[in-house]
Order: structure tokens, then sequence, then C-alpha cells
């Protein structure tokens, strides 16, 4: 098989590749936003997936309800809704529902690269949000965001000192008397460079257990703010995020001394006699960004991390063939200058990410993937242009019937994707088990809950939202009143690739025309009685079955 790199695609995406890198790039997808990146050539593509629209609401904002008499913010002083107000009867578990729902909707709305970026960098550094209060992981999310196409070495090290990541892998207990090596372990293990297979008692590929007690011992003095209100923020240039702080009396400033894997690296031992709080509090942060550029000194941690983005957005199969010619050489871009956004841009606008190069263009990347629970109910919305309750006119209805009872609570949880709430620090086993990957997103325990996603949405009384077929078809059909357009059309806007002539027969004559039950003159007689007369009950019971057996296709669970 040829492969030719990562050498850009060149010539219009046309419709079957915009719907690919829509789907890949993006939670947000519709018939209109194909039909634009089908005229458009890779760099434009690209381009417009790196125009960040400004955020629809900034953070959640409670709706009327106890003793709020007006929607009011609950984490930040909001321009447009006023000052904080947590006066709302919510409790944490409620705060967090609702602030897990929040970041969907804004990732729907999403038409950049930006939010699915931010995802790929929460199952890089997992912290679970029962880890803490629902205003610190508030800041996690906006550090997320800030760095989903920024430079990933100061990401590291600004996640460091975030008071989640802190609380959830215990660095805030991590001092000079009592190292924890909790945080020092996953760093190198899962987020930075891999172990690798293991060598000799005690040694991997990549590091050794020495060198996770230097790292600790690295790490020691960084401390939770409970209280947001004191906490310190990590500067305007890197989004005035609320932070942890040092406690200098806590951290080893004695030597770290560090394995062969990083070339017998040393920290030097540094005297605090006579040094200010100040003066300390630097060299803490000296050496925390000091070990971080040790790591990623290492070519393995680039080629770590490129792997991780390839299996998000690309396949889950990486071969020798693969390794050698895709991931080998974005990791020397990407180690460059550890730039996010020009390592993801060069992955996706290349010939290898469009099956361009080699013979077969369907054989390994497009429609090589099983949509995750997140992808799934997100492009799904998107595509039917479901009418979601507004969440300030409707907040009740927006946050807790449709965003956290319905997607999140029956289908994402069920499906094994709570999305911000992991089972382990290693996240979900879809990005990081081998050898299945993302085929863990489809099998016994999950594949009821992803089918039932159709029903809910059709479901107004648990929706609080009055979804008609009938309207979703006069916005994407051309011509309605015949059932093979009809089929044909929506299914090439639900499906990776045109379905076949028998495939199509299938969902017009058993699935739309009831298996005989209608006849094609039939069904045109039914779609202008309802578009003279305005009643719809005869066309959403035909469109019900055909729209819900779409859904159920296989065709339409991977992308």
């Amino acid at each position: 098989m040829k492969m030719d790199s990562l050498s850009p695609f060149t010539g219009k995406l046309g419709k079957r590749l915009a719907k690919h890198l829509l789907r890949r790039a993006s939670f947000c997808i519709s018939k209109d936003r194909i039909q634009d990146f089908s005229d458009y050539s890779v760099d434009q593509a690209i381009a417009k997936l790196l125009v960040i629209p400004e955020k629809h609401l900034t953070q959640p904002i409670h709706y009327i309800s106890g003793n709020l008499s007006q929607a009011s913010p609950w984490i930040n002083d909001d321009p447009l809704y006023g000052p904080v107000n947590q006066d709302n009867g919510s409790g944490k578990v409620k705060r967090n529902n609702y602030l897990t729902a929040w970041w969907m909707d804004e990732a729907r709305r999403d038409t950049s690269l930006k939010s699915k970026m931010a995802y790929f960098l929460s199952t890089n550094f997992t912290a679970s949000i029962r880890s803490s209060e629902s205003e610190h992981y508030f800041d996690y999310l906006s550090l997320l965001d800030f760095f989903a196409l920024g430079n990933w070495r100061e990401f590291c090290f600004q996640m460091t000192k975030n008071n989640v990541m802190l609380k959830y892998l215990n660095n805030d207990e991590n001092t000079k008397t009592n190292p924890n090596e909790n945080f020092a372990r996953e760093v190198l293990e899962l987020f930075t460079i891999g172990k690798g297979p293991q060598i000799a008692i005690g040694d991997y590929t990549n590091y050794t257990e020495s060198d996770v007690e230097q790292a600790a011992r690295t790490l020691t003095g960084w401390t939770y703010t409970k209280n947001r209100n004191e906490s310190r923020k990590n500067g305007l240039a890197f989004g005035n995020i609320p932070c942890g702080h040092i406690d200098t009396d806590k951290h080893d400033f004695s030597a770290k001394q560090f394995s062969k894997h990083f070339g017998f690296y040393k920290i030097e031992a540094w005297d605090t006699t006579g040094k200010s709080i100040t003066e300390k509090e630097t060299r803490v942060e000296e050496e925390l960004r000091s070990f971080f550029d040790m790591i990623l000194s290492q070519e393995e941690t680039a080629k770590f991390i490129c792997r991780k983005l390839y299996r998000y957005f690309v396949a889950r199969t990486i071969d020798a063939l693969v390794e050698s010619n895709i991931i080998v050489p974005l990791a020397i871009i990407f180690r460059k200058e550890y730039d996010l956004k020009e390592t993801i841009t060069t992955l996706l606008k290349s010939r290898h990410f469009y099956d361009a190069d080699d013979l077969d263009s369907t054989d390994d990347i497009i429609g090589g993937m099983i949509k995750s629970p997140l992808d799934l109910v997100l492009q799904t919305v998107t595509l039917t242009e479901f009418p979601i309750p507004d969440p300030i006119t409707h907040g009740k209805d927006h946050y807790k019937s449709f965003y956290f009872t319905q997607l999140i609570k029956k289908i994402m949880v069920k499906s094994g994707q709570d999305i911000f709430m992991p089972l382990s620090v290693a996240g979900f086993p879809a990005y990081y088990e081998a050898p299945d990957y993302d085929k863990f997103w489809f099998n016994t325990s999950t594949i009821i809950s992803r089918y039932n996603l159709g029903a809910v949405l059709l479901h107004s009384n648990k929706t609080k939202s009055n979804f008609y077929i009938s309207s979703f078809v006069e916005l994407v059909v051309s011509d309605p009143l015949d059932p093979k357009i009809l089929v044909m059309e929506i299914s090439d806007l639900l499906f990776v690739e045109t379905i076949s002539d028998s495939r199509l027969l299938f969902f017009v004559n058993e699935v739309l025309l009831d298996n005989g039950s209608l006849d094609a003159s039939m069904w045109a007689d039914e779609w202008m009685l309802y578009k003279n007369t305005g009643k719809r009950n005869d066309v959403e019971a035909a469109l019900e079955p055909l729209f819900l057996a779409l859904l159920w296709s296989q065709e339409f669970q991977i992308q």
C-alpha cells in the first residue's frame, strides 16, 4: 500500500470529504455546513474551522427558581446577567450536571475545531468533575478551552497547578516530608511520555520507578485552594484562570536526579537561606518548568501524544507504516514548538486523513470509527436542527429535562460516556485500550441506549421540545413527494457514504411505505395533504419508523 505521509490534499473537498472532515473535527454538522465545505479547498476548510465564534453563554446561567427572581450566573459576575448569585437552591451534584449541560450546548454551537480539541485535551489530562466544586471544574474546562489550539508545553505547566487536577490526583497532599507519587506517576505514564514495555524490574522503556520518585519530589508544595475567591490566577496571558498556589514550606528544594532515560538530567539543590517567599515561589515554578522541559525534550513524548491525536481524529489502528509515515513526521512538527494548532491542522489537511494516499479510498479511514456517545448525540441534534429549549427563557427544560435527564443520563451514561466522569484517571477505554479503542463504544451493554436516542428525540414530554420529522424533511429534502429522493437525501445527510440501491429500496419500501401499506402516489397524496392543511399526523406516522431505522442503522453509528 502506498502512503504519502503528511502531504496535503489538493482540490475541492466535495460533499463526501466535507462530511468526513466536519464529523471528525467538530460536533456541529448540518446540511448547510456540508454544502459550504464541499466547495472549499482543504486550506479554506481548515481556515474556516480555525475561526473561533463567540460563546452563546460564557458560563452556565441559572434559570429563575427558588430565591432567584431573575436568571443569574453562579460562577463569575456577568456583564449581561449581573453579579454571581449562588442562592438558587442547587447543590453540588445539580450544579455539576448543569455545568456539563452548558459545555455540551456550547460545543454543539461551536462551528470551529476548538471544542473538539478541548475535549481531546480532557482525554489527555483527565480529571473527574466529581473531584471538586463545580466552580473549580469550570476553571478546568476554561483551561482546556484556552489551550485547545495553543501551546501544549505551557498547557502541561498550567494544568499542574489547576485546582481540580491538584485535588483529583492528590498533588495538594504531596509534601517534602510526605511525598505522594500519584500525580507524578500519571504525568509520566498517561499524560506525557508513556511507559513503554518493561525492560527490567522498576525500569520501563521511557522512565524508571526512581524517575517517578524524583518527579514527585519536584512536584511538592503545590496546594489546592478550596475557596475559589481566594485563588491566585494564572495570568492574563493564559486566560486569567483561578488556580492553586505554592506553599514553599512544603516544597523539597534538594537535588533531584533522573535516570538514563532522561540523560541523567539533574535539578540542582537550591539553598533557601535568606531567600524571600517570592524567590522561593519563583524557584518552585522554575523546577516545574524544567521538569516538563526534560520530558518534552524526549522524542517519545511527541510521538505518544501524536498517537493519541491520531486515534481521536483518524483511526484506531497504527501499524508500522502509519507509525513511520504519519506519526514520526507529525511528532517532529509537534516537538518543534509543541503547537497544537499547527500539529492538528497538518494532520487534518493531509491526504492520509482523507484516505487519498492509496489506491482504495474506502478501506481505512472514512467511516472507519464508531461515534462516541458525545459525537452521536451532538451531531444528531445539529444534523436534525433539533429545537433545543432556550437556556434563558426555558432554563429548567434546557438544563434538566433535555441535556441532563435525556441526553446525558439516559443516553450517554448508559452508552459508556459520562463525559466528565471517567471511571479512572486513564479515562474512557475507547481512547486508550488496545486493540479495540473506539469499538468499546458499541457493545451489548451500550447498544440499546444508543438506539434509544431516536425515541428520546421524538418524545416531546421528555425533551420539552416539539420536534417534527416532517419539518426536518422540509429543511433537507429537495422533493419530499418522491419517496426515493426523500430517503436518498436524508440518508446521504446522515450517513458517511451513499447507500446501495438495495439498501435504498429497503428503507423506501419496507420502512417508509410500510412494506406495501403505502405506495409512492399514496405517500405523495399524504404529503400534499399535510402541506395544504398543516395536519401532520399521517406523514409523521409514516416518517417516524424511517427516522428511527436510519438512526438505528450501522451506517449512522459510524463516522
